[in-house]
């Protein structure tokens, strides 16, 4: 990564938002807070397909992660990035975090 990491802020930047607006496209705010809360779906199809969009984010980030060798300050920025972008699409600050929370533990 170099001394330099801060050279790198608009690629984790546009890669975060990116990543937001995936998720957005896909998975609305209120179908991600009944998926985060642990609501039921009307059809078990539904919750694999948001399932299978949160864990396909999460790969991603992890292989920008780890192509791009980023750091704690590189991580810190994606995931902020990201949840600052989140919000602003209309997602609430409760279901941003458990997101994070989400996103952080398995990205490890």
């Amino acid at each position: 990564m170099g001394l330099f990491f801060w050279k790198d802020n608009k690629k984790i930047d546009a890669f975060a938002r990116a990543m937001a607006d995936d998720l957005y496209s896909h998975v609305q705010p209120d179908i991600a807070r009944d998926f985060l809360n642990g609501q039921a779906f009307k059809s078990k199809k539904k919750q694999q397909k948001v399932k299978q969009r949160f864990t396909g984010i999460i790969n991603q980030m992890k292989q920008f992660r780890d192509a791009n060798e980023l750091g704690v300050y590189g991580k810190a920025r994606m995931q902020m990035t990201f949840n600052k972008r989140l919000q602003e699409l209309g997602y609430s600050v409760e279901d941003t975090n458990q997101l994070v929370e989400m996103i952080l533990t398995r990205l490890g």
